[in-house]
This record gives C-alpha cells, sequence and structure tokens, in this order.
C-alpha cells in the first residue's frame, strides 16, 4: 500500500431549529468502521473516485529513497511536480497527453552537464511531451487511487484515531507494510495512509470535489516533442 496522509473537510450540513432543539452540525457516523477491512476499503476508494478530484501531498521513503509530491488530481487529469535526489519533474496530463518538465539537476543527474546544458536552453519554460510508452510516464502512475490504495498483504482492523478533527479507523496492511486511516464520519475517504517497514513516509488526501483550474493543457508554443531532447543525449 502507497504512503498518504489527508486533511480532509469534512463539515456537516448547517442545522436550524428542530422542535426547539438546535441540530447537531457533526458529520453522521458512516458505518466504515463496522464494515469488514476489504469493505471498507472498497468504501473508501469509491468515494475518491466519486468525488472526483483531490490534492496528494506527501513523502515516500523506500530502501533509503525519499521522494516529495505535490499533486492534484481532476478525472483521469493531473498536475503537479514530483521531487527526487534526482531533481524535480513537474508533470501535467490532460486528455490523454501527458507531460514533463524536469528542473536543471534533474537533466545534469541523467544527461551529464555538457547534454543538460544544451537540453536547458533548448526547454527553457516548456514543457515535454511524453509517450505512454516512455519510462518516465509511469511517474504518473503515482496518483492511480487504485495502485496508492492497493494492499500489498491481508487487511485487518486498525485502530480509531483522529486528524485535524476527522475521526478516522485505520487499517493494516499485512505484517506492517503500512496503515490506511479511512474517515468515519461524514464521505469515508482516505485520510491519511502512513507507510511501515517497507516504505516509510505519508501522504495527504484533501481538497476533494474541488477545482483546479491550473491543471488545463499548455499553449502550442509552450510545448516541445519529448523525443527531440533524447536525441541530445
Amino acid at each position: 500500500m502507497a504512503v498518504v496522509l489527508a486533511a480532509a473537510l469534512l463539515t456537516g450540513c448547517g442545522g436550524g431549529d428542530a422542535g426547539g432543539q438546535p441540530q447537531s452540525t457533526a458529520p453522521a457516523d458512516n458505518g466504515v468502521a463496522a464494515l469488514a477491512p476489504n469493505e471498507a476499503l472498497q468504501r473508501a476508494t469509491t468515494a475518491v473516485k466519486n468525488a472526483k478530484s483531490y490534492h496528494l501531498v506527501g513523502d515516500i521513503v523506500d530502501d533509503g529513497q525519499k521522494m516529495t509530491l505535490d499533486l492534484k488530481v481532476t478525472g483521469s487529469d493531473l498536475g503537479g511536480r514530483v521531487s527526487t535526489d534526482e531533481g524535480t519533474i513537474e508533470l501535467l496530463s490532460t486528455g490523454g497527453q501527458q507531460y514533463i518538465r524536469p528542473d536543471e539537476t534533474f537533466w545534469t543527474k541523467n544527461t551529464g552537464a555538457k547534454a543538460s546544458g544544451e537540453i536547458v536552453k533548448m526547454m527553457g519554460d516548456k514543457w515535454a511531451k511524453v509517450s505512454t510508452k516512455d519510462d518516465l510516464s509511469q511517474l504518473f502512475d503515482i496518483a492511480d487511487v487504485d495502485e496508492l490504495l492497493k494492499p500489498d498483504g491481508t487487511l485487518t482492523k486498525g485502530e480509531a484515531k483522529e486528524f485535524d478533527g476527522v475521526k478516522t479507523i485505520g487499517l493494516l496492511d499485512g505484517d506492517n507494510s503500512g496503515t490506511l486511516y479511512i474517515a468515519t464520519t461524514g464521505e469515508p475517504y482516505p485520510i491519511r495512509l502512513e507507510g511501515g517497514q517497507d516504505a516509510d513516509g505519508q501522504v495527504t488526501f484533501s481538497e476533494f470535489g474541488a477545482t483546479f483550474d491550473d491543471v488545463k493543457a499548455p499553449a502550442e508554443d509552450q510545448v516541445i516533442d519529448f523525443e527531440q531532447l533524447k536525441s541530445r543525449t
């Protein structure tokens, strides 16, 4: 199971008076805590997909390698960045077309100083259009909910916790591979996924159902074909 922490803004509907008594504004229990672990996971996965959009922020550490991500997902589109010791890559996917915009550190470490200088000059602030067959295309899979929440082992029920006022129930993945915390009030969104022994770190889900105006296709004059850049390496 991948790594996530999320501050979901789960608030109840405003209340008036009912028989002279004020109505509670607290979100109602959604029944997830009483479900079998696999059913609870399915509810959480469905809730995120139904939200259509969400924001992922966090760190993943695997075999000593740290990856920091900040990604906005809206439907099948995505925008944001991923950073590692190899540098930072901005990611953008709209209408089925993927684009990347790596920083100079990435190019230097992966192509050498001479080639990176040519590539940086050639690219400027433009986006590089990437084929889904290219290895770098795999970076876009990081925000895939089905893969992100897919357990590696057998799920078991964990302890209840509260994050930023949101009550959750934990789902433990196998032998300490990670714990997914799902909201037990309001929509059953995944709130926090903490890494275990296999992959340390945590990532947050937030802004469910938000509109991300910055996730949009770049202008044609701001795009270069990635194959042209690879020919310089």
